[in-house]
């Protein structure tokens, strides 16, 4: 008797335990709260380091581009995924046609150390959307930690 009934106890707390979390794990918020950003209060030495990865992109020089954006940061030990990312921008261009210039769209600020820019990209016959995060790491500065680019440029704007 003793064990049937320590038997339906654990069931119980169980069912209440799963049913509790229901909801999953608990979120810091419903959005992120982001501070938007004005180009020309942008830390230059990004604005500087996206400028020269686009120029180089201009020149068809793809692999110089990442390799100098992407110097310090912990991404260039991914070498797969950093020479993958390279065949797609080479893909990208053969697709949509040489980068003839790019845009800055806009900023996001996170804290004082987390910020994300967005770009477009003009080929001549269609706009890339590129965004860049970086991270202003305590002992290294400014390192890039992530670089996303897609042929979704009409995200850009709000329906």
């Amino acid at each position: 008797m003793y064990r049937y009934f320590s038997y339906v106890l654990f069931l119980f707390a169980a069912v209440i335990t799963i049913s509790a979390q229901d909801d999953g794990l608990q979120k810091s918020s419903s959005k992120p709260q982001f501070n938007r950003l004005e180009y020309n209060v942008i830390d230059k030495s990004i604005v500087k380091s996206i400028d020269k990865f686009f120029n180089q992109l201009i020149k068809k020089n793809v692999r110089e581009g990442f390799d100098g954006i992407l110097n310090n940061s912990v991404i260039s030990l991914k070498r797969e995924e950093v020479d993958n990312l390279k065949k797609q921008t080479e893909r990208s261009i053969d697709i949509y046609g040489d980068i003839l210039s790019f845009e800055f769209v806009s900023a996001e600020q996170v804290t004082e150390s987390y910020i994300r820019l967005r770009y477009l990209a003009l080929h001549s016959s269609y706009p890339m959307r590129w965004i860049f995060t970086y991270y202003r790491s305590p002992d290294k500065n400014l390192i890039v930690t992530n670089v996303k680019f897609d042929d979704l440029s009409e995200y850009f704007f709000s329906d």
